[in-house]
């Protein structure tokens, strides 16, 4: 049944002995993610309606039964497959707790081969474990028990792939992550589109499409994001607002508001007061 007015609505929590992992709940009709990525691995699943998106230029729709796997560093996008939208639950899962447990099982570190799998028992599951950490009642030893037995099941279930270089999109994989590695080591410098382009002996013009043509976004858009997610971690450590914009690079705290309301559907204030 269609809904009289749009609704777009979105939580964050975290459970107190799971330090870095981001819970997520949200409601969208209309609003749509543009092209982005994220720092962390992302597991997610639609409870009501459907998302479709769009993953290394693939389309994929995400109903109830699937579970969505999402690498960090991953340009997608996402919207509500019909006009009554859809309901989501999400996970954000640091790289170092992932690797982590991947050698506490003795496997090598993980990434996954698909943004998405169909497993009907792993999505039931997941449910069960996100209602459990977002309620908070459970001791740490329950909260770790579980969130380590579904990423048992997930990681030996859906086992990681290897990883294919492709050799036609310009930049090699070595400049790609050169580029990379130094925007998410400065994210505050004032960067510019010559000095990326120089360190991979490009002129500008070649630098800007082949960083698209590799990664889906424009620099000035992959440098925002890096910096957004670095926010919402900051904040989740309690930063202040006003120092969090200044130390990744925004013209001032504005702009900062401006940019993470966009992009999250709440001020950097509101989501700080979910998390902690």
């Amino acid at each position: 049944m269609s809904r009289a007015t749009p609704v777009e609505n979105i939580n964050y929590w975290r459970h107190p002995s799971l330090s870095g992992i981001e819970l997520s709940q949200a409601e969208f009709t209309h609003f749509s993610f543009d092209k982005h990525v994220h720092l962390d691995y992302h597991l997610g699943v639609v409870t009501q309606g459907a998302q479709q998106f769009i993953n290394k230029g693939c389309h994929y729709q995400l109903g109830q039964h699937g579970l969505s796997t999402l690498n960090p560093d991953e340009t997608h996008d996402g919207q509500s497959r019909d006009a009554e939208g859809y309901r989501v639950k999400v996970m954000s899962i640091p790289v170092e707790y992932m690797n982590g447990i991947s050698l506490e099982l003795g496997l090598k570190a993980h990434f996954f081969n698909a943004p998405m799998v169909d497993d009907p028992a792993l999505y039931q599951y997941f449910i069960q474990l996100h209602d459990l950490l977002i309620q908070g009642q459970c001791s740490e030893l329950a909260a770790e028990s579980h969130l380590l037995n579904f990423m048992q099941l997930l990681l030996t279930r859906h086992p990681a792939g290897v990883i294919k270089l492709e050799q036609d999109r310009g930049l090699s994989w070595q400049q790609l992550n050169r580029i990379k590695q130094k925007i998410h080591d400065e994210p505050w410098q004032n960067t510019q589109l010559e000095g990326l382009a120089n360190e991979v002996n490009l002129s500008k013009f070649q630098f800007l499409r082949q960083f698209k043509q590799a990664t889906g976004m424009t620099p000035h858009a992959y440098v925002k994001r890096v910096r957004l997610e670095l926010a919402k971690k900051s904040l989740t450590d309690g930063a202040l607002v006003v120092d969090v914009a200044q130390q990744l690079g925004f013209f001032d705290q504005s702009h900062l508001n401006k940019a993470f309301k966009q992009a999250f559907l709440l001020s950097p204030a509101q989501f700080q007061r979910r998390m902690l």
